[in-house]
């Protein structure tokens, strides 16, 4: 197959993943000179009708939307022989599950930028009419900075019928299944932010909230337990994330984020609210029982008999091994010191239960780890017992870092890392720092202070009102200058980078600050795209610059037809008078061209450079 064009334009460069439906392929398209991924349904589905629907609400979902966090999709069709195939933008990357198998624990400022990019994807689909039904970790590619969400396999419209088992064979991944999903009901907006939810809660806590030795006893899990919140888990998570996951993970649809745009916004507001208590759901007295048809009431006492079957005889088996009669007494393991989940599943090798009492300030156990337990160890208790324990909740101190010269947003991300919070934000118009940049701070840095403490801070310059960065990695340069400027940006340095094999030009591949933080009004904003010409225009450029500072970094810019400045140099310059600065410059055409100097983000010197056709 890969010595000749598929359907006419795509040569085959390999298989790069498979499915239970179809392959995936990594092509070059000879038309539009780029490299693309093509899903081709498998030959064993060609015939099967239930396989063809789904293939084909696959391309109808994936063309109809157009959204940088979601997959691409190019052309769709069926070839010669019969092949029906869908051909994609090829993202190169990993998975997000294949990511937190590297990272295990992803800190929660990474994980908000993650799962916020799928919930704007899947806030698009939702606004389109379309519920994807599948959202897990392997469904969302990772590639540098830019996250999208792929697989719209079993997607459906919101309007049609949308019932998720077919005899028993449940659609979609058990481990990310709805409560509805599971039970057979109508899958809606909030399924897709229930799936969503416990993605995070893998992220923050590096495992799924539910496990199993079959799908179907994970799928009960679902239906009927509550999850142990992911902040029990991982203690360095802060409560009001814990409760943001917990309230898109809901059992009852009805208390969940009603849209993947809430979600997003409270997981951004928990960064800057650790402590907040706006996403904590109230405990119900008395939960409604929900009407269900017939079927679905049949289909699920089907799964609850089997499954209480399998259970039954795993105890039977473990007992009969174990040696294990009723009411038999066990010593109870040793758990202070040991992080929560050892703790957990070491008692629960012992047969007995885990219940965590209380969360307390510990000087002598690191955050996560046990300090107390009752009963202790060495006493007896009969299988089934619980033993409660308290967990140590860190030292409950934090030391005040360093954050004079930085940026407001750069200080904010100091500040979450350490468990402090943003206090009062005053302003220096006298100070020689260069505006936005921290010139004084209380407490000073390297103070030991307690977890959560608020530290104020002063600005070089005057109060300028702030501007939310939008998202633009994925977009294409023109558009994404047009965002930043409709957003109030005024000032971009713009960094071309060679594309990469497959790569299309003129796409925005990172940008800084990062989606959704706060700005200065008159801050520099910088967006690294591709470009693989960088045009005809030619300059031999020399500066000399006095550098007061051990070391300066110095960039040059060229201002463009828009808000944008093309930086056409950047490297380091040693402390000294008159320090020579040199370079050729290359821009898109010839003529003459304001450029810019800056030492250090402060513009020292402007000057009209003519560049020349070579």
């Amino acid at each position: 197959m890969n010595q000749e064009l598929f359907a006419g334009r795509y040569r085959l460069d390999g298989l790069v993943g498979s499915g239970g439906m179809a392959n995936v392929y990594k092509a070059y398209d000879e038309k539009a000179h780029m490299t693309v991924a093509i899903k081709m349904l498998k030959d064993e589905h060609k015939e099967d009708m239930e396989f063809l629907r789904r293939f084909e609400r696959e391309a109808s979902a994936v063309i109809s939307l157009s959204h940088p966090n979601i997959v691409q999709s190019y052309d769709a069709g069926t070839d010669e022989n019969g092949v029906s195939y869908i051909v994609l933008e090829y993202v190169e990357g990993m998975t997000l599950k294949e990511y937190i198998k590297v990272r295990g624990c992803i800190p929660p400022r990474e994980t908000v930028s993650i799962a916020g990019q799928v919930l704007d994807a899947l806030n698009h689909a939702h606004e389109n009419g379309i519920i994807h039904r599948d959202v897990k970790p392997q469904n969302v590619m990772i590639s540098g900075n830019s996250v999208k969400l792929t697989d719209f396999g079993i997607a459906r419209d919101a309007s049609s019928t949308t019932r998720t088992f077919a005899g028993t064979n449940v659609i979609g991944s058990v481990h990310y299944i709805s409560p509805e999903q599971a039970r057979g009901d109508d899958v809606t907006a909030e399924s897709d932010i229930y799936s969503c939810a416990v993605m995070v809660y893998e992220m923050l806590t590096g495992t799924v909230p539910f496990g199993g030795d079959n799908t179907v006893a994970i799928a009960l899990k679902h239906l009927q337990e509550e999850m142990i919140p992911p902040v029990e888990i991982n203690a360095k998570i802060p409560q009001s994330m814990s409760d943001v996951v917990m309230k898109g993970a809901a059992k009852d649809a009805a208390d969940r984020y009603h849209s993947a745009e809430d979600m997003k916004n409270d997981l951004v507001r928990a960064l800057k609210e650790p402590r907040g208590r706006f996403a904590k759901l109230s405990v119900k007295k008395k939960p409604v029982e929900k009407k269900h048809n017939s079927k679905g009431i049949i289909l699920a006492s089907v799964i609850i008999v089997g499954a209480a079957l399998i259970i039954t005889g795993v105890a039977l088996i473990s007992s009969m091994l174990n040696g294990r009669g009723k009411g038999e007494e066990f010593l109870i393991p040793s758990l202070e010191g040991k992080p929560l989940e050892e703790a957990r599943s070491l008692a629960e090798l012992r047969g007995f239960t885990l219940a965590v009492s209380d969360y307390v300030i510990s000087t002598e156990f690191p955050a996560g780890q046990v300090t107390k337990q009752n009963p202790m160890n060495g006493a007896r208790g009969k299988e089934g017992d619980t033993i409660t324990v308290e967990v140590s909740s860190g030292s409950g101190y934090a030391i005040v870092p360093n954050m004079v010269g930085s940026t407001i947003t750069e200080a904010s991300l100091m500040l979450a890392e350490e468990n402090l919070n943003m206090g009062s934000v005053g302003y220096d118009p006298t100070s020689e720092l260069p505006d936005g940049q921290i010139v004084r701070q209380v407490p000073e840095a390297d103070s030991r202070v307690s977890e959560f403490e608020y530290v104020d801070v002063w600005i070089s310059g005057s109060e300028t009102p702030q501007i939310e960065m939008p998202s633009v990695v994925g977009k294409d340069t023109v558009t994404a200058l047009k965002m930043l400027q409709e957003s109030k940006i005024s000032r971009v340095w713009v960094h071309v980078v060679t594309p990469e094999e497959g790569m299309v030009d003129e796409i925005v591949q990172q940008q800084s600050p990062a989606a959704n933080m706060s700005v200065g009004e008159g801050s520099v904003a910088e967006i690294w795209t591709t470009r693989s010409y960088l045009g005809s225009g030619f300059a031999d450029i020399a500066v000399n610059l006095d550098v007061e500072a051990e070391e300066s970094t110095v960039v040059v810019t060229a201002l463009m037809d828009d808000i944008g400045e093309l930086v056409i140099y950047q490297g380091k310059v040693k402390n000294g008078t008159q320090q020579p600065v040199a370079f050729t410059a290359n821009i898109r055409s010839s003529g003459a061209r304001e450029c810019i100097v800056y030492v250090d983000g402060v513009e020292v010197k402007r000057m009209e450079i003519n560049f020349t056709q070579r």
